[in-house]
C-alpha cells in the first residue's frame, strides 16, 4: 500500500552522523508541533520540550550517552530533549514522552531530515544515570523525567532497512499461532 505517513514510518532510521546544514525555525516549530500533538493518556500532556543548540551543553551531554550517539549530538542542528512530569500522569508518563518523540522524529522525516532516538530513561532513577547527569546539565527539575534526546538534522548517509519478517511477529488470536 502507497502512503505518505506509511512510507515516513518504514523510511525513519536511526542516524548517528549528521551534516551540520542549519534548519529553518519554521520546520522546527513544525516538529515541536507534531510533539505538542501526540496522544496522552486521558490528554494530560505531560511533556516539555527543550530545544538543545548551545555547542558546550552538547558537548557536556555527549559525555553521557554511547560513544555511538555522541557524533549525533555534536553535529546535528538541533536536539530536542523529552522531558515529561510523572505527576500530571503518573501511571503513563514513559509511554506519553515516546509518543512525542516518535511523532517528532517521524514529522522530522516526512520534512526531509533524519533523527535519532537516544532513549536516556533510567527506570531506576540510578544517580550515575545518564538521565540523572543530562537532567542537570539541562537544570531539569528533579520532579521531572528525561525519555529521550532527539538528535536532527540532515543525515550524511542512509543505513540499510533491515526488519524482521511481520509473520515472525504478529500471531492471531492466541499468542502461538504465527499468520
Amino acid at each position: 500500500m502507497v502512503n505518505p505517513i506509511l512510507e515516513n514510518i518504514r523510511d525513519r532510521r536511526s542516524i548517528a552522523a549528521f551534516e551540520t546544514t542549519p534548519i529553518e525555525e519554521e520546520t522546527i516549530h513544525a516538529i515541536l508541533e507534531a510533539g505538542r500533538w501526540a496522544p496522552s493518556w486521558l490528554n494530560t500532556q505531560p511533556w516539555s520540550f527543550i530545544l538543545i543548540t548551545d555547542q558546550g551543553i552538547r558537548e557536556r551531554i555527549s559525555k553521557h550517552v554511547p560513544a555511538v550517539y555522541s557524533p549525533g549530538i555534536m553535529k546535528a542542528p538541533i536536539i530536542i530533549a523529552v522531558c515529561v512530569n510523572p505527576s500530571e500522569d503518573p501511571y503513563h508518563f514513559v509511554e506519553d514522552g515516546a509518543v512525542a518523540t516518535q511523532n517528532m522524529a517521524l514529522a522530522a522525516r516526512s520534512l526531509g531530515l533524519a533523527s535519532s532516538w537516544i532513549g536516556v530513561f533510567n527506570l531506576k532513577r540510578e544517580k550515575d544515570s545518564a538521565e540523572e547527569k543530562i537532567k542537570e546539565i539541562l537544570e531539569v527539575p528533579t520532579t521531572y523525567r528525561l525519555i529521550s534526546l532527539l538528535p536532527i538534522g540532515v543525515q550524511k548517509h542512509a543505513p540499510a532497512k533491515l526488519r524482521k519478517k511481520l509473520s515472525e511477529l504478529v500471531y492471531r488470536d492466541k499468542f502461538r499461532k504465527s499468520i
